[in-house]
């Protein structure tokens, strides 16, 4: 507080946090391994002994609200 003078970090540096955290998010989670699996999927043996190829697949919902 001494060394800002009271003030906090402004928008424009938080949203550039906001966007790298973002990013650095999605890169842990699209790793080589993932990706791997994605393009060839997974052989897993199910519960009946039949074994199945699985492809891994990440959904996003996004939606516009009317602001009120």
């Amino acid at each position: 507080m001494e060394h800002t003078g009271g003030k906090g970090p402004n928008g424009a540096f938080m949203a550039h946090c906001h966007r790298e955290m973002y990013h650095a998010q999605w890169s842990v989670i699209l790793d080589d391994e993932f990706l791997e699996a994605y393009q060839h999927g997974i052989v897993i043996e199910c519960c009946d002994g039949i074994r199945r190829r699985f492809y891994p697949r990440i959904f996003t919902h996004s939606a516009d609200y009317k602001e009120k």
